[in-house]
């Protein structure tokens, strides 16, 4: 009986028998030693590969900044006492915000961030010094643009 014509071991459903081999570690090998030759002999594919992940990291090792500075931010305090105004003196001293808009309330601080003029949003509530005269933690509201996760993880660090 030919090659061809020989029949397959099948089961009681039908289903077809196909013999699994174990992983063989001398095809392994071999295969890569070829790939090794073909690389030896095809110069440009072998400076793509070494080439393109180089450039790529000279080129994502700049361009990345994983430490950002001066992002802008809006302010709005609805309480402006002297512990709100110490807050936004903080947030302009530090290094990580540029306060670009005191807001004159909340819809203009939606307003801002969905333009995208700003980056960032903090919002002191109203009653923030009497709660914190009383021995309270106030809450302050920061919103941020979620297009640079990276900045939102350090800016948010910063604040607290």
């Amino acid at each position: 009986m030919s090659a061809a014509r020989q029949r397959r071991p099948t089961g009681g459903n039908g289903a077809v028998f196909v013999k699994q081999y174990a992983f063989n570690w001398r095809r392994f090998w071999a295969v890569v030693v070829k790939e090794f030759i073909q690389m030896r002999r095809d110069h440009v594919t072998f400076a793509m590969m070494i080439g393109m992940p180089l450039l790529q990291l000279i080129l994502f090792g700049y361009a990345i900044n994983s430490d950002p500075k001066h992002l802008p931010t809006a302010v709005y305090s609805a309480d402006n006492s002297v512990f709100s105004r110490t807050i936004v003196w903080g947030l302009h001293n530090s290094s990580y915000f540029d306060i670009t808009r005191e807001a004159k309330n909340e819809a203009e601080i939606q307003r801002l961030l969905a333009q995208g003029t700003v980056q960032f949003t903090v919002d002191i509530p109203v009653d923030f010094s009497r709660k914190l005269l009383r021995g309270e933690r106030p809450d302050l509201l920061l919103e941020a643009d979620a297009t640079d996760p990276a900045a939102i993880g350090y800016a948010v660090a910063a604040i607290n």
